[in-house]
């Protein structure tokens, strides 16, 4: 064992005594890297194309070291940054290299930035040969370079891909854009020439499959979004090649049009196979003011179950939970949902797929724990090409409650009160339809989302409660430059309870937590209940609520290799004991930040929200305001708001 140490001890001491050499042959790290005179370009930008750049202010930042032919480069780096963008006289003025007197130095470079080179005409040639010659107008419009503009070569090219891309979702499939920037140093003026090569319309002809094996070609063509004869759209291969990857039979998937331009293309989708057997093993903490937990996640899935690309999904989510705090825990235990899914796509050779789901809960919430099972069969089926997805299924679950708070669920009534029933038993149907034109579902830049989800529960589906649950939710994205985006979220949710019974305590709506609403923890923004034995606040649930979030995503710097970003939030919500008692005007208001970090495995984000207003005992509406007097929510937790 003494020798197993020993040879880590001895790499560590040689590795210090290396440095300290360093550092003695007078090497320097960059402590601070600043600028003089840029007023017309983006700083951050700037520093991103150099080599040199100062050491971070975290701990255990790793020293950048001062390399002089590294800063000579830049030197040069920075006038050609600055051509790019228009400013063809730009000139470093001067640069300091001082010497702080510890190892490290201070760069200071000052730059006269000059006279810029704006534009005096964008000339663009080939629309006219478009089969509709009014799109022609619309294609053209508002791209990044335009007259009066200072000349930007990054824009110049995005443009170009812009106005190719604009093509191609018109439907032109084999466009080509070229063109050249023609430019006046003396008089600091330019010209753009961009050049179209429209080629074709194009409308889809046969679709044949390659690699398949002992797959049907049919059943991965019900996979396919277009039909014979459509108009090309460049977002039928992205949807299509998603499609078949979610299959899980698939190492590879390809869908390609036939390169030489014609007005009626075949397309080939090339596949290859992958592993159908994958495991997937993880976990993670969820730290909040009022509910802390660690996770455990587990995840087998067996790809062509049986045949027939089903799927079969085993899901174990174990977690340890305690609420409020391990500081002070007044609730606390094993929690874990666990299902157990089978899917089978394209039933009866159509574009649905089918679903059936078993699982087993054990939980713990705020006045109350809970186990039992659930279950749950239902359909799905995309429409217009993949941007509209639409269902129904049919869910059952029952549930035993135990470790009950009985001041505020008392046992002498029944049912208990606030839809709260032991043994619980839960019957509803619900529809979805949901419209995604987002970018991309993980982490969207721009686009939109729209979604709409009932329920209706009934005895005659099985269960004790009768009720019509609607929840809508809109959320848009906007991108703002290439370091910032700015998004926004919309919810509103009513929950009608009909019969004997109040609403169900389990579909009661509450917010609050990292992807609610930031001011709250977990759940807590909800019409609650004063718990005198643990002098808490528990919230209970209610039948109305609104929600409204803004934020904005703006990339700091990079760390590691991945970006570092801040994202300053407005949130403002509310949950009542019925949709009636909802006012726009009187919502739970909150203001704060998060750090977030983008990693292979999700965004994990650290943040706080403060609270606004409505932190007193008593609500406008004459009710008891959810947690009052507190003010601060901190959060940590894997993912995006929205």
């Amino acid at each position: 064992m003494r020798e197993r140490l020993s040879r880590p001890l001895l790499v560590l001491t040689l590795f210090g005594a290396a440095c300290a050499h360093e550092a003695a042959a007078g090497r320097k790290w960059v402590h601070k890297l600043s600028f003089a005179g840029v007023h017309q370009i983006d700083e951050g930008e700037l520093r991103d194309v150099l080599a040199t750049e100062p050491t971070g202010w975290w701990p255990f930042a790793s020293k950048k070291w001062l390399d002089q032919a590294a800063l000579d480069l830049d030197l040069e780096r920075i006038k050609a940054f600055y051509a790019d963008r228009g400013f063809f006289d730009a000139r470093i003025a001067a640069h300091e290299v001082r010497d702080r007197g510890n190892g490290s130095v201070d760069l200071r470079v000052t730059i006269d930035e000059g006279q810029p080179t704006r534009l005096e005409r964008v000339d663009i040639a080939g629309l006219e040969r478009l089969t509709d010659p009014r799109a022609a107008g619309k294609l053209g419009r508002d791209l990044p370079s335009r007259e009066g503009q200072i000349y930007d070569y990054d824009k110049f090219m995005a443009s170009k891909q812009t106005l190719a891309l604009r093509l191609k979702e018109a439907g032109y499939a084999y466009a080509k854009v070229s063109g050249q920037a023609k430019i006046d140093r003396d008089q600091h003026a330019g010209m753009l020439e961009v050049r179209v090569d429209p080629g074709p319309l194009v409308h889809y002809g046969d679709t044949r499959v390659e690699g398949n094996g002992a797959i049907p070609a049919h059943v991965l063509l019900n996979r396919v979004t277009w039909e014979h004869g459509d108009t090309f759209s460049p977002h039928d291969l992205g949807t299509t090649q998603g499609r078949l990857y979610d299959l899980g039979v698939f190492s590879s998937v390809q869908v390609q049009l036939d390169p030489n331009p014609q007005a009626q293309p075949d397309v080939l989708v090339r596949v290859a196979p992958g592993p159908l057997h994958q495991l997937q093993l993880g976990g993670g903490v969820g730290v909040q003011n009022e509910r802390e937990e660690v996770r455990l996640r587990a995840r087998w899935r067996i790809a062509n179950f049986l045949g027939g690309l089903r799927t079969l999904e085993l899901k174990l989510k174990p977690a340890y939970v305690v609420i409020p705090t391990v500081f002070d825990p007044r609730r606390q235990g094993v929690a874990a949902e666990n299902d157990l899914t089978l899917k089978q796509p394209d039933l009866f050779q159509t574009r649905i797929t089918g679903h059936a789901l078993a699982g087993y809960d054990l939980g713990i919430s705020d006045g109350y724990q809970y186990y039992g099972p659930r279950l749950q069969l239902g359909i799905d089926r995309p429409f217009l090409r993949g941007h509209v997805l639409g269902g129904v299924s049919w869910n059952l679950q029952y549930l035993n409650f135990f470790d009950i708070d009985t001041s505020v669920f008392n046992p002498a009534t029944t049912p208990l009160g606030f839809g709260f029933k032991n043994p619980y038993r839960l019957a509803y149907l619900e529809e979805f339809a949901q419209l995604d034109l987002r970018d991309q579902p993980l982490d969207p830049r721009s686009g939109a989302f729209v979604g709409v989800r009932v329920e209706e529960g009934d005895g005659a589906l099985g269960g004790d409660f009768t009720y019509l649950k609607l929840t809508s939710e809109v959320r848009g994205y906007v991108p703002l430059g290439g370091r910032m985006a700015l998004a926004g979220r919309g919810l509103v949710g009513w929950l009608n309870p009909a019969g004997e019974l109040e609403s169900p305590v389990t579909r009661r709506f509450a917010l609050g937590g990292p992807s609610s609403h930031r001011g709250f923890s977990f759940g807590r923004l909800a019409p609650q209940v004063f718990d005198p034995k643990n002098m808490r606040w528990v919230p209970i649930g209610g039948d109305g609520e609104m929600l409204l979030s803004f934020e904005s995503r703006i990339k700091v710097s990079r760390l590691y290799g991945y970006w570092l970003r801040l994202v300053p939030f407005v949130d403002g919500g509310d949950v009542t004991p019925k949709l009636e008692q909802l006012d726009p005007s009187q919502l739970h208001w909150a203001v704060g930040a998060s750090l977030e970090y983008e990693t292979p495995i999700g965004v994990a984000r650290v943040g706080a929200g403060w609270r606004l207003n409505r932190t007193d005992l008593m609500g406008p509406n004459g009710l008891p305001n959810p947690d009052p007097g507190s003010r601060l929510s901190l959060f940590f937790t894997i993912g995006e708001a929205f």
